[in-house]
């Protein structure tokens, strides 16, 4: 399980995904290209290890659990730091080239959330996170999201675009 040291995720209009880019303290970069099928999966992982939380579980009114989650997401927001470049460490396990991430497994582990991203077949990667960090990345990948105007369910928060309009009778798959 490798720790990770600096994270970047941005949206690619070209690709119309999500690059996802880590670098760990052992000095290896991983690259993992994600669709909205995956991000959607990664939301609801984030989610779950937020409300797994006993700071937040453990309160009765859901308006305290909610007061709570958001205090510590703004005391995540303030001590992350999302000023500084990625800096790219020349050795990638996976490659240079992300790599699409087909399979996530994830579990809570001891108060964190272990998240195994991994491609169709090979190697993948698995981290751990602890809570600022599950903020930081669901603040990053947010972001991302609205980038590409992508509709996501973050579990009551409205995100992107509302929904869109179908035309009656258009069918989309």
């Amino acid at each position: 399980m490798s720790a990770i040291n600096q994270l970047q995720v941005s949206y690619s209009p070209e690709e119309d995904r999500v690059l996802l880019r880590l670098n760990t303290t052992t000095a290896e970069e991983f690259r993992f290209w994600l669709t909205r099928r995956y991000c959607q999966l990664m939301v609801q992982a984030l989610s779950a290890h937020r409300a797994a939380d006993p700071d937040v579980s453990n309160q009765v009114s859901p308006v305290v659990r909610k007061a709570v989650e958001e205090f510590k997401r703004e005391a995540a927001d303030s001590g992350g730091n999302f000023k500084d470049d990625f800096e790219s460490t020349g050795t990638f396990p996976l490659g240079e080239s992300p790599v699409l991430a087909h399979k996530l497994s994830y579990r809570v582990s001891n108060g964190k959330l272990v998240l195994t991203i991994s491609p169709r077949s090979g190697q993948g990667v698995t981290i751990a996170l602890d809570t600022p960090l599950n903020f930081n990345i669901t603040k990053l990948l947010k972001s991302a999201s609205q980038a590409g105007n992508w509709v996501l369910d973050w579990g009551g928060e409205k995100q992107g675009s509302e929904q869109a309009s179908v035309p009656e009778g258009r069918i989309i798959n």
